[in-house]
């Protein structure tokens, strides 16, 4: 026997009584056994498609119960429904409808629903709260004159860090940033660590000996160059342990050097400005990386104790030259 259903579906949010109607076919009908299904609830009709039905209940916008517990209402023609859609049931998935025709022929409509999550029994969910704008790290604007703090990155609480001035600090004018140091007796960048200030294994920069009055100079060996007592090997020292995230420190110009000369504020205080380069000697001289011209045993340094470039013999030489400090720069 063939069904023929007309497109109409309804699912009613509410466990109210749905009227099932069926009506007798007239025993003057040429096709007695012919079933027109009707599928109604809520004033929404559903699609048919063959044997299947949907609804769609998107639309409703009610969210007073759910399709857990609700009921179809069809009407049929001639037919008897199992099982009964006027009990209420769960509609979350397919429910499937077996039509009898009164000669006994049967046929099956699978009835789908589709709907709002509310009206599918999950809760609707909560609107997602709109984000705590968190102000930006970032480091303070540098200006074009004095020194100031190097940026150092953010902490945990987004907040911006600082290296200490006894790690380096900045010369505003120039970009350069210069190592700090720490007081003496407390390691590599001690205020008391002189160095040589060899930069080659071919140039005559070391003092062997007088003869006949004469000095003789001899080239360093790679080893003395890369000694920690020396210029070269401390800079490796210091780029090895990547002071203030870096690993390109280097020796100042003699032009570079004397451009963080400044005359003291307080007398007793080396010509340099104590409050961003603290832990400076007051008779103190720095290397360069200047050659001192026609000399390879020379090289340029500057005095702190006057504020002045001067020149020195690379090593140590007659007893109380060529030992000096050493302030990096990048």
């Amino acid at each position: 026997m063939l069904f023929k259903a007309r497109t109409s579906l309804a699912v009613f949010i509410s466990t109210a009584a749905i009227t099932l109607l069926v009506s007798c076919g007239s025993s003057g009908s040429s096709d007695p056994t012919a079933v027109a299904a009707d599928f109604t609830a809520y004033g929404v009709k559903a699609t048919v498609n063959g044997q299947n039905v949907t609804i769609d209940l998107s639309g409703l916008g009610n969210c007073a119960t759910n399709i857990e517990n609700m009921v179809v209402g069809i009407n049929a023609n001639g037919a008897s429904i199992s099982p009964d859609p006027r009990t209420p049931r769960d509609y979350t998935n397919p429910v499937v409808f077996t039509f009898t025709a009164p000669d006994g022929t049967k046929a099956t409509y699978t009835v789908t629903v589709k709907g709002a999550a509310c009206l599918a029994g999950t809760p609707t969910p909560a609107p997602t709260p709109t984000p705590t704008s968190t102000p930006a790290c970032t480091a303070a604007a540098i200006g074009s004159t004095g020194y100031s703090l190097v940026f150092k990155g953010c902490s945990a609480a987004n907040v911006a860090e600082y290296y200490d001035k006894t790690e380096c600090v900045r010369d505003n004018a120039t970009g350069l940033i210069w190592q700090g140091q720490t007081p003496a007796g407390t390691g590599l960048r001690a205020n008391d660590q002189q160095k040589t200030n060899y930069e080659s294994t071919t140039a005559l920069q070391k003092y062997s000996a007088t003869v006949n009055n004469v000095d003789i100079f001899v080239a360093p060996t790679q080893a003395e160059v890369d000694a920690s007592t020396n210029s070269i090997g401390f800079k490796n020292a210091v780029n090895a342990t990547n002071l203030c995230g870096s690993g390109a420190w280097r020796l100042p110009t003699k032009d570079e050097l004397l451009g963080i000369v400044k005359t003291p504020a307080n007398a007793g205080s080396a010509y340099i400005d104590g409050t961003w380069f603290p832990n400076t000697p007051q008779h103190s001289a720095y290397w360069t990386s200047s050659p001192y011209a026609g000399y390879a045993y020379g090289a340029w340094l500057v005095y702190f104790g006057l504020g002045f470039a001067s020149f020195d013999y690379r090593d140590y030489y007659l007893g109380y030259y060529g030992y000096l400090l050493v302030r990096l720069v990048r």
